[in-house]
């Protein structure tokens, strides 16, 4: 209801003008005219020829000037004050008398349009006659034509009153609409920048950048640039306006009908290519030929569109239709106009609505996207709350569970460090104390109580390690192991010594090897018992890599499959053998002793600088 409304006062102010009458004044159409080729500012002799106002000049009479002569005795005195004449193109000069009177002609040379601009004038009193009152008017022709519509003579008050709202209707509108285009379109362009995936802002803000044009045209008295490219730019701006409405519809509409676009873009790029090369006298047939298929297809759309919004249900589509609509019509209203202004040659066509109409119609799509955007703003905004929102529970979550898993951590540590004690233990004091028990003499078990001391003491201070040579390593591990072995009757032949190198040996990993030594030493004191123990000593090299193999035997009743998978003391020498990069094998059969086969890794040994 609001749009009709708006489009009711439009109309209304649109045609006050024409509805208001006034017996002060007087319409001239008839008057005489007289062709200079060349232009002049005297009037040049020649035979006057009768014309009727509105006058046009042929497309051929564009570069000289037109002389026009009117014979005012017959007016009576009330309705000598001022002189309307609602359209003249281009330049225009009056001369009451021989006098000067006023004109428009531009000192900077610019072509001044006044084919939307009204001109009014007063008449002075001095300049009349008692008779023989004679009125010149001279107009500087150029492209297309040159234009003079009919005076209108007569009282002040009236006359200055209808050149008032003319200018509002014609110019002050057009300058408004202008202004309009150009910010609506820079915000929207400003959105796109933002949001370049978006391009119905893009299309919008073309929209209205290219009618901002049409209205710079109609609002400006002058030419910037030659008029006739002038006149064919705005043209152009026209049709670029219905190709972007068309774009912008395609996507709002979120259409997938490329024949569509082809046809659009084709009857755009054949618009340009005729405006500039044909001659202006057929312009009209181009205007009409490119704005019926731009109607034709911003028509179509519309069908399509009213078709979706009926069945989507969108209000915002069903408020847009009606200002498509009355768009359309108007459009069919100005080409109906062009074409007949067509036929009388050279003449602008009267009572065009659509420039006016159309500026409407883009403060209503304009507010259309203000309130998609600022919806999408809104959702945005929850969205990006319940975002936060969600985060700060995420976050929480993670810092829970952070907690939680460096408890765990902590907790996994402290086990692993309770297991390393415990295997340290396990092999170098529980070691000693199986030593003492298997020792006979009482001097002996003292002196292996202050071993099992000072074992101790090294496992609770681990980082008090020295660095020694591999080969003293394993001689020390060999002169313990034969110690213990004789304290407990086992006999004990060992060889190979000699070939282990004396690089030094990295002291955490020697510290695994030489508990590997004693815990297999521990295993034969227990379960071999008696006989004798083997212990052979080689370096093997493969691949320029030394490895250092151990072989350990002896002469006891072996061990079982149950003893090999659930021996702690055999747990504790896998582990330390993986810690050490090594790998241990045993090999047992009953009655028969068993083999204990541990490979070490030279460059695993050596301490890295």
């Amino acid at each position: 209801m609001r749009t009709i409304w708006l489009w009711f006062l439009l109309s209304s102010l649109l045609y006050s003008g024409l509805l208001a009458a006034d017996t002060a004044f007087t319409r001239i159409t008839q008057g005489q005219y007289l062709y200079s080729e060349k232009p002049t500012s005297q009037l040049p002799d020649g035979d006057w020829k009768d014309t009727t106002l509105p006058f046009a000049g042929s497309y051929s009479q564009i570069h000289g000037t037109f002389w026009f002569r009117f014979n005012l005795d017959s007016l009576p005195d009330t309705q000598r004050d001022s002189l309307f004449v609602s359209n003249h193109v281009f330049d225009i000069s009056i001369f009451l008398n021989g006098h000067t009177v006023a004109g428009t002609q531009r000192l900077d040379g610019r072509e001044s349009t006044g084919w939307n601009h009204p001109f009014y004038t007063r008449l002075p009193a001095a300049y009349w006659r008692d008779s023989g009152n004679q009125l010149i008017i001279r107009i500087r022709s150029g492209e297309p034509n040159a234009v003079l519509s009919p005076l209108i003579i007569g009282d002040q008050t009236v006359l200055q009153s209808h050149y008032q709202q003319s200018v509002f209707q014609k110019i002050r509108i057009a300058e408004w609409s202008m202004v309009t285009c150009l910010v609506m379109g820079s915000l929207t362009l400003f959105i796109w920048l933002l949001r370049r995936s978006d391009r119905l802002y893009l299309y919008f803000s073309l929209l209205c950048f290219s009618w901002s044009v049409v209205m710079f045209y109609m609002a400006v008295p002058f030419a910037p640039i030659n008029h006739g490219t002038w006149l064919r730019f705005v043209f152009y701006c026209v049709d670029l306006s219905g190709f972007f409405l068309f774009m912008f519809l395609y996507r709002l509409m979120q259409l997938d009908r490329p024949r569509l676009k082809i046809i659009a873009i084709a009857a755009l790029i054949l618009s340009g290519i005729l405006l500039f090369i044909m001659p202006m006298r057929l312009h009209t047939l181009v205007i009409t030929f490119v704005h019926g298929m731009h109607l034709a297809l911003v028509i179509y759309l519309l069908v399509i569109g009213t078709h979706l919004a009926i069945r989507k249900r969108s209000k915002e589509l069903l408020l847009l239709i009606p200002g498509f609509l009355v768009i359309s019509l108007l459009v069919l209203h100005d080409i109906y106009a062009f074409q007949a202004a067509a036929q009388q040659p050279g003449r602008l066509p009267e009572g065009t609505f659509m420039q006016y109409g159309f500026a409407v119609l883009l403060i209503l799509i304009f507010a259309h996207l203000v309130r998609t955007f600022v919806r999408a703003l809104n959702h945005s905004e929850t969205l990006n709350s319940q975002l936060e929102t969600r985060v700060a529970e995420i976050s929480a979550s993670l810092e829970k569970s952070y907690a939680e898993n460096h408890a765990l951590a902590l907790y996994n540590h402290a086990q692993q460090e309770r297991q390393k004690v415990y295997r340290d233990l396990h092999d170098d004091v529980g070691a000693k104390l199986l030593s003492i028990l298997h020792s006979r003499a009482e001097h002996e078990k003292s002196s292996l109580a202050r071993e099992a001391l000072s074992s101790l003491r090294e496992t609770v201070n681990q980082s008090k390690r020295d660095i020694i040579p591999l080969n003293e390593l394993i001689a020390d591990a060999i002169t313990e192991s034969e110690n213990r072995l004789s304290h407990a009757g086992i006999q004990f032949h060992y060889n190979g010594l000699g070939e282990i190198p004396d690089t030094p040996a990295d002291p955490t990993k020697a510290y695994h090897l030489s508990r590997i030594l004693r815990e297999l030493t521990s295993n034969i004191i227990k379960h071999a018992g008696i006989g004798t123990a083997h212990l052979d000593c080689r370096i093997h090299h493969a691949n320029d890599n030394g490895i250092l193999i151990l072989t350990i035997r002896d002469e006891g009743p072996g061990l079982s499959e149950e003893m090999q998978q659930r021996g702690m003391g055999l747990a504790n020498i896998r582990h330390r053998a993986q810690e050490i990069g090594a790998t241990v094998a045993w090999e047992s059969s009953n009655n028969a002793g068993c083999l204990c086969r541990l490979e070490v890794p030279l460059y695993a040994m050596t301490l890295v600088a």
